[in-house]
């Protein structure tokens, strides 16, 4: 039987090129656009009976006042009591994405607050001691990619554990 690599191809045929792979704890990271939640079935395909899923949403936040405006916060997260209602809320909309025949999977929907998010995933991984990141990229080149940047490009080089990333075709 051929395989489709294509951007058709099933998620669960994708993740049998990883037959063998043993995976205790996935991570996968969603800033909730299309391309990010691409990878979350990828994710689940990759989990066996006791593999554990991280779903996490990084949001970017300074953690540190900055001391010339030290009354100052630009967002609520500084609030521990809108920060818990956010809180709450991101991490009912993750549960929302879990795939329908993924919903035995144990999985742990979180949302992680740090400086920059290509380092705080990576930190997060590093942090729940997990055995592969799976995340979705846009595949931008030239020099939308120069002007932009590219998280998933940043963790496959800071990262030492493996990395699948998922394109996006719309």
């Amino acid at each position: 039987m051929k395989r489709q690599w294509g951007p058709s191809a099933p998620a669960a045929q994708i993740a049998g090129a990883f037959v063998g792979q043993s995976f205790s704890k996935v991570l996968v990271v969603t800033d909730f656009s299309d391309t990010a939640n691409s990878a979350i079935p990828f994710a689940f395909a990759l989990a066996g009976p006791t593999t554990q899923v991280h779903l996490v949403h990084v949001v970017e936040h300074d953690e540190v006042p900055n001391p010339l405006y030290a009354h100052y916060s630009s967002d609520d997260f500084s609030d521990p009591d809108k920060r818990r209602e956010l809180v709450a809320k991101v991490e009912a909309h993750l549960r929302t994405l879990v795939p329908a025949d993924a919903r035995k999977v144990q999985t742990e929907c979180a949302v992680a607050f740090h400086r920059e998010i290509a380092p705080g995933i990576v930190a997060e991984a590093q942090a729940r001691g997990v055995d592969v990141i799976v995340i979705g990229s846009h595949g931008r080149t030239g020099l939308a990619h120069l002007l932009m940047g590219s998280v998933a490009e940043y963790i496959l080089r800071n990262s030492d554990i493996p990395v699948l990333i998922v394109p996006h075709r719309p």
